[in-house]
């Protein structure tokens, strides 16, 4: 009996440690890979990171804190984008009018207006292209004031962005120097990655509005585009279409990236590092979502097929 005992533990044992192995040796699914990198990365910059990622051709996507709210910055310039470009369709808006800059316009932080002369007289369209590529501050007051706060809120909701949501005007130029300052607490916007990821898919497919105005607004996405973010580790022939934003502790970047495997959906958003950086382009931060882009797109590439025709 002793023997039949020790006989049948040995088989119980053989069998746990052949489930162990099993258990040690099965591969770990490509998301759980992505959450463990992700978090590495936000040790590494000392900063929250939220992810939202598609494959448009494959249909592939991975989130990170995906529904999370960001501070925006400015990247909530594409949801007043849209809402020009919504009434430029209704016929309320005619982009070859112009606009005159005056000292009083003037916004403060980012932008080229903010160094030229009062009178300038640029039209509207040249405001959208300065709103969205340099990331010009007065050339989005002039169209936050022209268009409406709560207009703009609506239309984002109206489309089903229910966290997109812009909070008003950035701070006047006239105001740098008060105190406290009027940056301080200050938000500009609440946006998700998720949301912020679904935005430039529909763009990218034509879905926005309606196909006309989704070419138009991927035009200003692609006219002046930094690749110092999402776009940095990747080759210039791997083309990029983008809108990054930036304020205290906060840096942002998203896109479409098109390479000969399609089109990648990259929404990285970052906020509460406290990180200095000797240059702005090597900030932790900025560094972290370099690195995340390319963990999603490289990871993905090597089990796509090359596409027929790549995209333009």
């Amino acid at each position: 009996m002793a023997a039949k005992r020790r006989a049948g533990f040995l088989v119980f044992a053989l069998a746990v440690v052949q489930a162990s192995g099993c258990v040690s040796t099965a591969p770990v699914p490509p998301e759980a890979r992505f959450d463990q990198q992700m978090a590495g990365l936000e040790k590494r910059c000392g900063c929250r990171i939220g992810l939202a990622a598609g494959h448009l051709e494959s249909g592939k996507s991975y989130a990170y804190r995906g529904d999370d709210v960001f501070e925006s910055a400015s990247v909530i310039k594409i949801a007043v984008l849209t809402e020009a470009m919504a009434r430029v369709k209704q016929g309320e808006i005619d982009l070859s009018e112009r606009w005159t800059l005056s000292l009083d316009r003037k916004a403060d932080g980012s932008g080229t207006l903010l160094v030229l002369d009062a009178g300038l007289n640029p039209t509207w369209n040249d405001l959208l292209t300065l709103m969205i590529g340099p990331s010009d501050n007065t050339a989005t007051n002039a169209w936050i004031e022209r268009l409406g706060v709560d207009a703009i809120n609506a239309r984002m909701a109206a489309l089903g962005f229910h966290v997109i949501h812009l909070r008003g005007t950035i701070p006047a130029l006239s105001r740098r120097g008060e105190k406290p300052s009027p940056w301080t607490g200050f938000r500009l916007g609440d946006v998700s990655p998720r949301e912020v990821a679904r935005w430039m898919t529909l763009v990218a497919r034509g879905e926005l509005l309606d196909p006309g105005s989704s070419a138009r607004i991927f035009e200003y996405l692609d006219k002046d585009p930094s690749r110092l973010r999402a776009a940095r580790r990747f080759a210039s022939e791997n083309l990029w279409a983008g809108k990054t934003g930036s304020m205290s502790g906060v840096r942002n970047d998203a896109g479409i990236l098109r390479t000969k495997k399609g089109r990648f959906v990259l929404a990285i958003l970052t906020d509460g590092s406290k990180a200095e950086a000797v240059s702005p382009a090597d900030h932790p931060s900025v560094l972290a979502i370099a690195d995340a882009a390319r963990l999603i797109v490289e990871t993905w590439s090597r089990e796509l097929p090359d596409v027929a025709e790549k995209p333009k």
